[in-house]
């Protein structure tokens, strides 16, 4: 793992990245130093910004080396869903907590015809699509006042 860390390809990679872009850093803010102190007032800023870029290199360069990418991202939440998936199969008391998903459940009977109403206004919404300006909803509830 020690060796995958910091001799694979992309390893490789950012440590002459960050062996070339230090440097780099370091000339241009001593550049400006030297135009700053021949009277240019805009280089002082720029005296303490290369240095700043450099900094910011090598913490981005520390982070990538140490990030561990079989468990953050894409390719983590795939390897969490597979863990999940080969674990041991929920018992009947503990599947009873588990909520249903709302697609299975379209028998349910409601007693409150409010909530019923309610439920077949978003089934009518669901049926028709989203609302754009092509298709634009026709029926339009409105509040007496």
């Amino acid at each position: 793992m020690v060796r995958e860390r910091w001799l694979s390809k992309r390893a490789i990679f950012l440590h002459v990245s960050v062996l070339i872009f230090v440097p780099a850093c370091a000339l241009a803010a001593w550049w400006q130093i030297t135009r700053a102190q021949d009277g240019n007032g805009l280089s002082y800023l720029y005296s303490v910004e290369w240095p700043v870029f450099a900094i910011l290199a090598a913490y981005f360069w520390w982070m990538l080396i140490h990030t561990d990418y079989d468990t953050v991202g894409l390719k983590g939440m795939q390897n969490e869903a597979a863990l999940a998936a080969t674990e041991i199969e929920p018992t009947t008391e503990s599947a009873a907590m588990v909520p249903v998903p709302s697609q299975a459940r379209h028998d349910v009977v409601v007693d409150d015809p409010e909530l019923a109403a309610y439920n077949a206004r978003l089934a009518q919404l669901s049926e028709q699509g989203p609302k754009t300006w092509r298709s634009p909803e026709t029926h339009v509830a409105r509040r007496s006042t």
